[in-house]
């Protein structure tokens, strides 16, 4: 695989970050060092995208955010550093920015679409009430389904409720007469889809009776009781009604029916609180609803690009690869003009990238399995972003350039990690030994099983390893502090701590 992972691991970078919104003084300098300044708009998009998804206000204190600025200042001075030492050269750093920019175009640019689409789309619901026949004789079951069908099609909701109850095969939803909980149609694409494209060419209200091809032995008799458009901020509200509802007419029904598997039916709706259920399920419908935004984005942009990709075969690992099969020709995707993109194309892109992201390959499966990752992965999706006027308008984004800044600083991190493991370290028998002796009856021991008060020393040899990494491991951290230190000291970094006051973001 590619060493340590690096290049993929800072990719994936994409998939966590996401854009901040613009601060009234975006642009006031934080920290300067020779050749370059750091802003509040960067040290603001690090406080954001570290909140992962938590939406709740956070208090930042000036400490924390002085040592973001330094974090932010370093990387750019240890690539600033290891350019001038002539161990990461400037042809390489294009190298990277040209293999992954359009990349990260899309990556950002699919995380604001998503941001704003949450913002701004109501999720659109449609409520369903079914009955389910089961049986092995599929075309009996459709016959019965749509007798069911036309039955019901002639009764009131009163008489339908208690009919389904009394003939479905869903035995779970008898107590609401076979309601189901409102169902995202602009959420991610499901199992139902089929059904749901079928009730909508029906009339609301009107039963119809359905069974998929090659799968009879379950058919369904289904009506839309209508459709509801509802904000997100409204979503929680929503459902507790909903749940509200079911758990009145499960009572209800419950007056009637006392059987031990009835009741057992009953209790799911009955029991606990609506909220806590709405809760619940209005989180899981917002991921839903976030990931079919992303999907539905992400297939018109593919679709716009006129990009073709080849039925590539299918490999588990890089021992179940065949590198014959990927002939200099062999094409992988091709463009609406009919040019293809071939497997020589690729094997130019994976030879420029920078030697330090990149291993020695004992085999010829092992760099295939590689190459193949870093075109599904990575390169696939740039050459899709780069025919979209739309993603290319991303590139002034913040999200966009300090990730593309991260993906150049790579380069150098490897670099250091290199310089790091070159480092002479000596941990002698003697220092183990003492270190063992400060901390036997602490870090080195265990709890007594006959007095929790107590602790028992693990003898030497079961933790002497254990004792050298992490001695060794201190040695190495000296030398970082001391790089770092080294590093703020050459390039005369400085925060602008009188501008620092506690924000909250």
């Amino acid at each position: 695989m590619i060493r340590n992972k690096l290049f993929l691991r800072v990719i994936l970078l994409g998939f966590i970050l996401f854009p901040l919104v613009n601060c009234s003084k975006d642009t006031e300098i934080l920290a300067t060092f020779d050749g370059g300044t750091v802003t509040r708009r960067e040290m603001n998009f690090v406080i954001e995208a570290s909140k992962r998804g938590n939406t709740e206000p956070q208090p930042i204190s000036p400490d924390i955010q002085a040592k973001i600025l330094e974090s932010i200042a370093l990387e750019k001075i240890l690539l600033k550093d290891a350019i001038a030492a002539k161990k990461v050269s400037e042809a390489d750093v294009a190298k990277i920015e040209a293999l992954v920019k359009d990349f990260l175009k899309l990556n950002v640019y699919m995380r604001e679409y998503v941001k704003n689409g949450l913002k701004e789309k109501p999720l659109e619901f449609i409520n369903l009430q079914l009955a389910l026949v089961r049986g092995e004789d599929e075309a009996e079951n459709l016959k019965k389904a749509q007798d069911l069908a036309n039955r019901l099609n002639s009764m009131s909701d009163k008489e339908i409720a208690i009919e389904v109850s009394k003939v479905t095969d869903d035995i779970s939803r008898k107590p609401i007469g076979g309601k189901l909980e409102p169902f995202c149609t602009n959420c991610a694409e499901t199992p139902l889809e089929d059904i749901l494209s079928e009730v909508r060419n029906a009339k609301q209200g009107k039963f119809i009776a359905y069974a998929k091809q090659g799968e009879g032995r379950i058919a369904y008799v289904v009506r839309s009781l209508g459709t509801e458009k509802v904000h997100p901020e409204r979503l929680r509200k929503y459902f507790t009604s909903i749940f509200d509802s079911f758990k009145e007419e499960a009572i209800q029904y419950g007056k009637t029916h006392d059987d031990a598997e009835t009741k057992t039916n009953i209790s799911y709706f009955t029991e606990g609180e609506s909220a806590d259920k709405a809760n619940q399920f209005a989180s899981h419908t917002m991921k839903e609803y976030e990931q079919g935004l992303y999907q539905k984005e992400l297939k018109k942009i593919t679709e716009e690009s006129g990009i073709t990709v080849a039925n590539l075969p299918r490999f588990t690992g890089p021992d179940d690869v065949d590198p014959r099969i990927f002939t200099p020709d062999f094409s992988l995707y091709s463009n609406k003009d009919g040019k293809s993109y071939t497997w020589k194309d690729l094997t130019a892109e994976f030879d420029a990238i920078p030697f330090q992201l990149k291993q020695e390959y004992k085999t010829e499966k092992a760099k295939t399995w590689d190459m193949l990752n870093l075109f599904q992965s990575t390169i696939l999706q740039g050459k899709i972003a780069a025919t979209s006027k739309r993603v290319q308008n991303i590139d002034g984004e913040i999200g966009y350039l300090m990730q593309l800044d991260k993906m150049k600083v790579s380069l150098a991190l490897k670099s250091l990690q290199d310089e790091i493991k070159a480092i002479p370290v000596n941990v002698t028998e003697a220092q183990m030994q003492d270190a063992y002796e400060a901390g036997k009856l602490y870090a080195y021991s265990d709890q007594d099983p006959q007095n929790p008060q107590n602790r028992i020393p693990k003898p030497y040899s079961a933790v002497r390893e254990r004792i050298k990494s992490e001695m060794e491991g201190s040695q190495r951290n000296s030398f970082i502090e001391q790089k770092v230190s080294g590093l703020k000291t050459t390039y005369n970094l400085v925060i602008a701590n009188d501008r620092l006051k506690e924000v909250t973001l």
